[in-house]
């Protein structure tokens, strides 16, 4: 019961990145499309086009990140995990999603140190926008969170969720 409980709360604050991700796809085709209109009919621009639309492939990129594990659609090396069966698979995909997660662990903590470093500094893009960095890195890490809590709950279902005996 607890098990399914938490399969759903992941599956939900994945799927709630999965759409912000998408709300920023659509954004990113508007803002594309608003550059054109003003560079084509009025000759001008909004000067924040590559630097907003970057920020907002990362952001995708990250935020996507924990739908993408729980749908299984990473890309995956299959040649060991294919050829195993029972519990010794359930051992390699545990040892795998560890394996990730303290990899992403590690990367998550350097980008909240950045992004700790960059709030107390108040450090701002060199753009004309002066975009403040600790907002674009606060989503990364989001993401990066969604992604790690989506590893754990993974792990901890394949270790302890009996198999369907059908």
């Amino acid at each position: 019961m607890f098990l399914n409980w938490l399969e759903k709360l992941a599956e939900r604050i994945s799927l709630i990145g999965a759409y912000v991700s998408a709300f920023l796809l659509v954004y990113m085709v508007c803002h594309i499309l608003v550059e054109i209109f003003f560079r084509t009919v009025l000759d001008s621009s909004t000067y924040s086009l590559d630097e907003f639309v970057g920020y907002a492939v990362g952001a995708m990129t990250f935020l996507s990140l924990g739908h993408s594990f729980q749908r299984k659609s990473l890309i995956r090396v299959n040649i060991l995990t294919n050829s195993i069966k029972g519990l010794t698979s359930k051992i390699v995909e545990v040892l795998c999603i560890c394996f990730t997660f303290f990899i992403m662990s590690f990367f998550a903590r350097y980008v909240w140190r950045s992004l700790s470093r960059n709030f107390e500094r108040g450090t701002v893009s060199p753009t004309l926008t002066e975009t403040p960095i600790w907002m674009v890195e606060t989503v990364f890490f989001i993401g990066l969170s969604i992604f790690l809590f989506q590893m754990t709950v993974t792990a901890i279902v394949t270790i302890f969720k009996k198999p369907n005996t059908n």
